[in-house]
């Protein structure tokens, strides 16, 4: 760790963009492990491959710093991300299939992948963002982008903002009426939806088994519902609420669309975060991961009507980085 931090650069753990994820002075090795405790994922296994990523950025820094200019923060999370990317082109396999077979590695072999995806690190970007592109069987631009009414005003704010007004309605588990109604109609027009974590295969409802039940069995609900409390900040848990209700909405203005893959709500909700964010301040394009903790605090503190605006904004360019020549 020291050997990262003496060359001016910080470390985020897990896949949190919050300043507390952060790792930016010297720490004492109980520290270090209870921060990876905290922040990283349900899979206890992810601590360790977290662990094993640490110790290998210090061993290149010390022996290749070339291959870290340009990043300021390393955030161990998104280089996890870009070897399962790398893996999954190269076994034809899906993400979380990939992460698995990450997992069988040996620690060489893991080192080994850490150096490529930090040599090709902007190709591996690219990489990524094909791998989660949306393909769909209609034209982008024969689709009707509609944003979610909003009840209350755009310019009401809560006591306290909208940030607390979602880590109440997430702490509730608080849900708009017909809800999972929404959500089995959504399942109608993708392949499955993944809430969380996308390298863990459970945290994947495929629309094949959850439209075998009806929307109003309480199995369905109590699925979708597990889901929903396995993400451990509840500003969160409610923003996911919110996109799937902007998503249905969608669905329900285009009976015809047909969205080939799962759609993975923590990657539409991290693009519309960017997009939102760069929107704000397009002069810091090249630097946006310096600014992803402010971010993220920015959109929560947006009204439900502007974020879904950004969601669909970001559905959008999902779908047309899927398509070639923008159809």
């Amino acid at each position: 760790m020291t050997k990262i931090l003496v060359r001016g650069k910080q470390i985020a753990v897990g896949k949190s963009y919050s300043e507390a994820s952060l790792i930016s002075r010297p720490m004492s090795n109980n520290e270090i492990i209870e921060k990876i405790a905290q922040f990283c994922g349900e899979d206890i296994r992810d601590r360790v491959l977290t662990q094993e990523i640490m110790i290998y950025c210090g061993l290149l820094i010390q022996a290749e710093q070339e291959l870290f200019n340009g990043l300021l923060t390393l955030r161990v999370g998104y280089l996890i991300l870009l070897i399962t990317s790398e893996l999954a082109r190269r076994l034809g396999v899906t993400q979380d299939e990939a992460y698995e077979y990450l997992m069988q590695l040996s620690p060489f072999e893991v080192k080994t992948l850490l150096r490529q995806v930090l040599i090709g690190y902007e190709g591996m970007n690219q990489l990524l963002r094909q791998q989660e592109s949306l393909h769909i069987k209609q034209k982008e631009r024969d689709i009707d982008w509609l944003v979610l009414p909003e009840v209350q005003d755009a310019d009401f704010l809560p006591d306290g903002g909208w940030q607390q007004q979602r880590q109440w309605n997430g702490s509730m588990n608080r849900v708009p009426k017909d809800f999972f109604q929404c959500v089995w109609q959504l399942l109608k027009h993708c392949q499955g939806v993944v809430i969380g974590d996308k390298l863990e295969r459970r945290n994947r409802l495929g629309s094949d088994l959850m439209l075998s039940m009806t929307p109003g069995e309480k199995n369905f609900a109590l699925k979708i519902e597990h889901l929903l409390n396995k993400i451990e900040a509840p500003e969160y848990r409610q923003l996911n609420v919110e996109t799937l209700m902007e998503l249905a909405v969608i669905a329900d203005r285009n009976p015809n669309l047909q969205i080939e893959e799962y759609i993975v709500l923590d990657v539409l909700i991290g693009h519309a975060v960017r997009l939102a964010w760069l929107e704000s301040f397009p002069e810091r394009v090249d630097r946006y991961d310096e600014y992803k903790a402010a971010a993220w605090r920015s959109f929560y503190n947006a009204s439900p009507r502007e974020c879904a605006t950004y969601i669909v904004k970001a559905f959008r360019f999902l779908t047309q980085f899927g398509q070639p020549n923008g159809a």
